[in-house]
């Protein structure tokens, strides 16, 4: 299962990881995209009260399907007039330096400018 957690969607934004435990276990889960989580120990954690207060917000969400290159929009614009959960999908990744410094110009959200700085930092130490 793929799950995809972001720290700075909560109140207060935070920027560590998250750990569930369950019955079966732990599962922590790092700022970005966590691949592999056992699908029955995730549904399990699904029923913890702080699970789904996060899922509701959108700073934990399970990941259907994966979103690819070809569907990122190019118009610088098109990122400020997106929904921050939105905009964090396309941030997640996104490996065009040059596009995150053109939507880090026109972006006003703090939250999203500072997603962008991280990305560009994850991506010149080649964490990305």
């Amino acid at each position: 299962m793929l799950i995809a957690y972001r720290p700075e969607l909560e109140n207060p934004p935070r920027e560590g990881g998250f750990g569930i435990i369950t019955d079966t276990g732990l599962i922590q889960l790092a700022p970005g995209l966590n691949q592999d989580i056992p699908e029955l120990q995730w549904k399990t954690a699904r029923q913890n009260q702080t699970v789904k207060r996060l899922m509701t917000i959108g700073a934990i969400e399970e990941v259907k399907e994966q979103l690819t290159v070809e569907t990122i929009p190019q118009d610088v614009q098109t990122l400020v007039n997106m929904p921050l959960v939105e905009a964090f999908r396309i941030l997640e990744v996104i490996h065009d330096l040059d596009q995150l410094a053109e939507w880090k110009k026109s972006e006003g959200r703090v939250r999203i400018r500072n997603a962008i700085t991280k990305r560009q930092e994850a991506i010149k130490i080649g964490k990305a």
